[in-house]
């Protein structure tokens, strides 16, 4: 059996198994975290004497749910040698003071049928950001863990965020990113710079430099696909190596985030069902449900959009096969509140369509878009705005004085470039496709969809 050894036990942490696990333990006890279980994890990996109490805290907040998980993929920077691939690992397992982790050798085969991912051991020899994960999996592991470590390289863009795209569209894997903040800044300016560097994280914004963060690159990766799937980011904690006793005048910055989706496919299917029932009211009473859900989730103040399809089992044809589509920008009321009417009034008051009839309703499907609060886009051009605007994600209202029109973000399956989708939003608010102004003003908010079709 190909094994793995630890390559910085004894320097990154103990080599003695009795006080690695009780230093782990402690930083474990000393740091609770809990919340909603994860997709992924930003964790930092310096020593755990300056950042494990950060890391304990992502640790925390997956170890009720990491039953859940079929593998556990780590990625990482390399911090020894230069390679332009991600490095998967060639052996069945790693071997720590606490014991050997199982390493998921059939995924990885798979992994490297990628051009973009390879076998390559030396990026893993001497590599550190990986191995300090291990311990933590170890402490908190209630059964058997399988890993796939993955050393990133400086691979192109593309290529990371179309792997870590793969990795995410499997929901058994949960995703570690180990990555630390800024480096050999003074204290006071290291923590100015990380605040902003958390920002970005928070805001999903794949733009994170080598200065900023040394796992940039998977970091990175990870963020664009973050933005697609509309994760939601939760910071955890940061402190830097000046908080534990090293020299101020040059530190390290440690956070941690957790990024988890926003509704669990539970309450999806528990939505799109009440959607439903709604519309089912309206058939026998005229009017929308009655009951409304009482799930604190669906209490907060939220805006969505309720729409219907015939026989909609092919998402690219959604817009053609439309039957009836209502909602709200601004949050109103409830988000309960907001499906029941909108889900009424698609069905029944959308003026572009007849009323639904009984015999529709089997061949119907249902989507719901909740809406973020749209936010000012301040724009000095249409060149600017298309500039600013991001394909896929990116729901766009304009606005010029009485006119006003909006786009969801699924449009953008039809209208893909920038150009096409500003010009007919602009034709759909009554304006000429070429009229700019300076008086224009722009707003732009994410959505979170699903319908019947995916549940």
């Amino acid at each position: 059996m190909k094994t793995k050894t630890a390559a910085v036990a004894g320097t990154f942490y103990p080599s003695d198994q009795q006080q690695l696990s009780s230093l782990v333990q402690q930083q474990l006890s000393a740091n609770p975290c809990p919340g909603p279980k994860p997709r992924a994890l930003l964790v930092p990996h310096a020593g755990l004497v300056y950042s494990g109490s950060i890391a304990a805290l992502a640790y925390n907040r997956v170890a009720p749910y990491l039953d859940c998980y079929r593998r556990i993929i780590l990625l990482g920077p390399s911090h020894r040698i230069g390679f332009d691939f991600l490095a998967v690992l060639d052996a069945q397992c790693w071997r720590t003071p606490l014991g050997d982790i199982d390493l998921d050798t059939q995924y990885t085969d798979n992994l490297v049928s990628n051009s973009a991912v390879r076998y390559f051991n030396s990026a893993h020899q001497h590599e550190h950001c990986l191995e300090v994960q291990l311990p933590f999996l170890q402490m908190i592991a209630t059964a058997d863990i399988n890993i796939v470590p993955i050393v990133v390289g400086s691979a192109a863009a593309k290529d990371v965020q179309q792997v870590i795209a793969q990795l995410l569209a499997d929901e058994d894997n949960l995703i570690i990113i180990s990555s630390d903040l800024s480096h050999f800044q003074p204290y006071q300016q290291a923590i100015e710079t990380d605040a902003n560097t958390r920002a970005i994280i928070d805001n999903l914004e794949p733009q994170i430099s080598s200065a900023q963060a040394c796992g940039c690159h998977p970091l990175n990766g990870f963020l664009a696909n973050a933005v697609k799937l509309q994760l939601d980011s939760e910071f955890l904690g940061y402190c830097n190596s000046g908080d534990s006793g090293a020299d101020k005048q040059a530190v390290v910055g440690y956070a941690a985030f957790a990024f988890q989706e926003t509704f669990s496919k539970v309450q999806k299917q528990q939505m799109l069902h009440f959607a439903r029932q709604s519309i089912i009211s309206g058939l026998e009473t005229d009017s929308a449900a009655t009951e409304i859900l009482q799930d604190d989730y669906l209490q907060q103040l939220q805006a969505c959009f309720v729409s219907l399809h015939i026989n909609n089992t092919d998402a690219e044809n959604c817009v053609a096969q439309l039957r009836g589509c209502i909602g709200n920008l601004q949050a109103r009321d409830s988000l309960a509140q907001c499906i029941n009417r909108n889900a009424f009034l698609a069905a029944f008051k959308d003026p572009r369509f007849a009323p639904l009839s009984r015999d529709e309703l089997e061949k119907i499907v249902l989507e719901i878009s909740v809406l973020t609060e749209p936010k000012p886009l301040a724009v000095a051009s249409e060149q600017h705005l298309l500039e600013l605007l991001r394909p896929g994600v990116d729901g766009l209202i304009i606005r010029h004085q009485e006119q006003q029109a909006t786009f969801l973000p699924c449009v953008w399956k039809q209208l893909p470039e920038p150009a096409l989708f500003v010009s007919q939003l602009k034709a759909k608010a009554g304006l000429s496709p070429e009229f700019w102004s300076t008086d224009m003003q722009c707003f732009i908010y994410t959505a979170i969809n699903f319908s019947e079709s995916q549940s």
